[in-house]
């Protein structure tokens, strides 16, 4: 296995990882302490690119098809979301997929993580 592979796999599960700890910050700035949506916005600028990289990554480790296109839908999904929260905060039909928006994230994520 070369490093374009095993980078990929690492920042798959990593993303993943990160997704899982993005809603369980969510979840507490939602049902407890509502400044932690400080943390929540500062968090996500930490694995924000991975998606990105990964994308980057299938050229080096010869990675096809399915997760080629699989991690650039991810990297999508992430713009999407800082767009539903910094553009389209005030149209709220729009900024209501936020939360959709990172459920596909999660299932984006563990599909990536589980093809390695």
């Amino acid at each position: 296995m070369n490093f374009g592979r095993i980078a990929y796999r690492v920042l798959a599960w990593t993303f993943l990882c990160c997704i899982v700890i993005q809603v369980f910050i969510a979840g507490m700035a939602t049902f407890g302490d509502p400044s932690k949506w400080q943390s929540h916005a500062s968090f996500v600028k930490i694995f924000a690119m991975a998606p990105l990289v990964m994308f980057l990554l299938t050229f080096i480790g010869g990675i096809k098809g399915r997760e080629r296109l699989l991690s650039l839908a991810l990297f999508l999904l992430v713009v999407m979301q800082f767009l539903t929260i910094q553009v389209f905060s005030s149209v709220f039909v729009i900024a209501a997929l936020h939360p959709l928006i990172a459920m596909l994230l999660f299932w984006g994520a563990i599909a990536a993580a589980r093809k390695t």
